[in-house]
């Protein structure tokens, strides 16, 4: 007689899911590896205008208005540029969109096939500064004028026909061409040393002696009017009678920027207003007022009359009156001191000088917090935000002290001098710069200031609103009369580590210090303790701290990383490795896979939990530019989404990932997409994990085809293959998810389709 073999305890749970399991809920995951740039578009560097389209060249990338309808569309490294730094903008015949950057790529868009195409010849030339200053199109050549000189490109034929570096031969113009037109049978060229010329036709016009240098006054913009050639100068409009320049009367004294004809007008602007000059020489003004910000471009077409400014976006005619337009996106591109809160928000500080307050990003809207919304501020020079109790956002101030921001994002009050700060500095009683903010598990907020080392060394904000002051009087540490703490991390046994390093105000630092107020640490005094590189430190200079999901700390500082396994004994607990050695690590932030990610001036290291591994770098050149700088100031990370943000001066970057927090418990699994169509350039994406998860494909029919490892979040993949890496046939699929211990099951079909 055979003995039945009993089934297993998880092949019972796999049968009751399977007689219950119904389709997946539709629901679309963000896709994993997505990148997304988000920049200020303020600074307007260039405008065109073409068949009712404004488009525009700014610090932070490049977007369309239309005139019509005033709809916008933005363009950034995420939606196809390779720099966000444009300094250029033109449009040829074809209706393709050109444009320059500050590191001399030149970049072109088609808005009929959404196609790009990237020229690196400039960019790639070993000259050390190599900025696209001016683009110019006539017919189906595009002149470019940059820091090593200028260029003609044949469109058509894809080729440079020359690039020409210098100019005459005596008097010699080198470089740092500003402006190209094209006037009767010569090509001209202008720049901040004077205006040369040379026929079009010469067979070597990259040679010194092909071109006539024609005035050593500079010009910033050269343009053909009535069959008239015009120069924008700092001395006013100036018109070339064939041997000589002229200044227009009435613009005497004016520094021309840009010029545009139209019709019978040559409009130009100067850096507050708008004027243009008739057939007959009569000189009006456009604006009857000067703009709020500085004007940089001009672009006209028929009526419409686009101007760029510094700080405003581009101003346009509305009602008989100029308004400004700016994109969607931050206030600046300066964003420091990121933290999310609770419900997902992104908060960022704009800077210690020059700020412009702080802000936040829900994923659709950005809100800005300025002394000029909120005068309790005080001023608007805010550098970091910090989350604490009850979705509180701590926001740090350079000389204001810090402002207190609620769950609902309204400001509720502001700390400083005034009502329990203390001054920061001696000889100025208002000025107080707050550092980094924690709250512990008792919801104590310590707030960190820079202070001498024997006063006041922290501010601790109570729950009840009070606040208690906490001084350091029996350390001394020479040389330097003062320590800084820049900010504040709190490990799981309640200690403070309090990083020193001021990227803004260098001070020389002290080690690392530490607090514990309950604990007697092995080497402190009346819980004060230090570490230095006589300890485990590799520096002195503490830029970043972090606690990961273990409870160890992890130090950030121009010589890398130390790592601390047991921070109740930190001088005999640290790891005899160093990571990223070589760097200065400016930021950690730990996923919830326990990666951690190193924030650095060479780009974005990702680190295996231990750090002994090296998984993957981002640098603006491996990511195309979608990462917009190399260096990252701060980031952090959202465990509810796996998105990561990275702060830099030049504006913000995300990226999803499969680092998303699990669930507590298996619910519904959601799996995308659904159906699955193979072959196929991406996996199913499983959602709905916890903690540890493995995966089991099964065939409708209850065949094993693939056991499965997820990365350990919320998020596991299928690829479609079985145990022997074959892509499966089509058919009914069952996914069975189990708990690391098998105590927890969840199941979810799939549909897939050979194609």
């Amino acid at each position: 007689m055979k003995t039945r073999r009993r089934p297993s305890v998880v092949a019972r749970r796999v049968g009751r899911v399977l007689l219950l399991i119904c389709c997946s809920a539709e629901f679309a995951l963000s896709a994993i590896g997505v990148w997304k740039t988000y920049t200020s578009k303020k600074e307007v560097r260039d405008v065109a205008l073409r068949n009712g389209i404004a488009w525009v060249a700014a610090s932070g990338g490049m977007f369309f208005m239309s005139i019509r309808d005033s709809n916008i569309q933005e363009f950034t490294t995420s939606e196809g540029l390779r720099s966000n730094d444009l300094t250029s903008i033109a449009v040829d015949p074809a209706g393709n969109v050109w444009t320059g950057t500050a590191g001399g790529f030149l970049q072109s868009y088609s808005p009929s096939t959404g196609q790009w195409k990237y020229i690196a010849d400039i960019f790639r030339e070993s000259a050390p500064q190599k900025k696209i200053i001016a683009l110019a199109v006539f017919g189906d050549t595009l002149f470019i004028a940059s820091e090593i000189g200028v260029s003609e490109y044949l469109i058509a034929r894809d080729e440079f026909r020359f690039t020409a570096r210098r100019f005459g031969v005596s008097p010699q113009l080198v470089g740092n061409i500003t402006t190209v037109a094209v006037y009767l049978d010569s090509i001209w060229i202008g720049s901040a040393n004077g205006i040369a010329s040379a026929f079009r036709a010469d067979a070597n016009l990259s040679a010194p002696g092909s071109w006539h240098v024609r005035t050593t006054g500079g010009a910033s913009f050269l343009s053909v009017f009535r069959d008239a050639l015009y120069a924008g100068t700092q001395q006013g409009l100036a018109r070339f009678d064939g041997s000589s320049w002229t200044t227009v009367p009435g613009t005497s004294g004016m520094n021309v920027l840009r010029l545009a004809p139209q019709n019978d007008l040559l409009y130009f602007v100067s850096a507050d207003t708008v004027l243009t000059l008739d057939t007959l020489g009569n000189v009006s003004r456009l604006s009857s007022s000067s703009f709020s910000s500085p004007l940089t471009s001009l672009a006209v077409e028929g009526n419409e009359v686009v101007l760029g400014s510094g700080r405003n976006g581009i101003y346009v005619q509305r009602s008989g009156s100029w308004q400004s337009v700016v994109s969607k996106g931050p206030p600046t591109n300066r964003i420091v001191g990121i933290a999310v809160d609770q419900n997902g928000v992104l908060w960022a500080g704009t800077g210690t000088s020059g700020g412009e307050g702080f802000m936040s990003f829900d994923g659709r809207e950005w809100s800005s917090y300025t002394a000029q919304a909120y005068p309790a501020l005080g001023g608007n020079n805010y550098y970091k935000v910090s989350i604490g109790k009850d979705n509180v956002k701590w926001a740090s101030s350079w000389g204001g002290g810090v402002a207190l921001v609620d769950d609902k994002n309204l400001v509720r009050r502001v700390l400083n001098t005034t009502n329990g700060l203390l001054p920061t500095v001696l000889g100025d009683p208002n000025f107080v710069v707050v550092g980094g903010i924690a709250t512990d598990g008792r919801g104590r907020a310590w707030i960190t200031n820079r202070t001498p080392p024997c006063d006041t060394a922290l501010i601790v904000f109570e729950p009840d609103s009070s606040i208690s002051y906490l001084t350091n009087k029996c350390l001394r540490f020479p040389p330097s009369p003062t320590t800084i703490f820049t900010d504040v991390v709190i490990d799981n046994n309640g200690t403070k580590w309090f990083a020193n390093f001021n990227r803004f105000e260098p001070v020389p630092p002290q080690g690392l210090f530490f607090y514990n107020e309950r604990l007697n640490l092995p080497g402190t005094s009346a819980g004060w303790g230090q570490l230095t590189t006589n300890d485990v430190l590799t520096s002195s200079f503490v830029w970043s701290l972090a606690v990961d999901a273990q409870g160890e700390l992890w130090i950030g500082s121009d010589e890398g990383i130390t790592i601390i396994f047991d921070t109740a004994d930190p001088r005999n607990r640290a790891a005899l490795y160093h990571p990223l050695s070589d760097q200065t690590v400016q930021a950690i932030a730990v996923d919830p896979l326990n990666n951690k990610w190193a924030a650095t001036k060479q780009g974005v290291f990702v680190l295996s939990p231990d750090g002994t591994t090296i998984i993957t770098q981002y640098t603006v050149e491996n990511t195309e530019g979608k990462l917009v700088d190399d260096d990252i100031s701060s980031l952090v990370i959202d465990a509810k989404t796996g998105t990561v943000y990275f702060g830099s001066d030049k504006g913000l970057s995300t990226l999803t990932t499969t680092a998303v927090a699990p669930v507590g418990s298996f619910g519904e699994l959601t799996i995308t997409p659904n159906p699955f169509y193979l072959p196929a350039a991406s996996s199913i994406t499983v959602d709905g994990l916890v903690l540890n998860s493995s995966l089991k494909i099964l065939s409708i029919d209850g065949k094993l085809v693939k056991d499965l490892k997820t990365p350990g979040g919320r998020i596991g993949f299928w690829d479609g293959t079985d145990f022997q890496g074959n892509l499966v046939s089509s058919g009914v699929y069952i996914i069975v998810a189990f708990s690391e211990n098998g105590g927890q099951v969840a199941a979810g079909k799939v549909a897939v389709v050979r194609r």
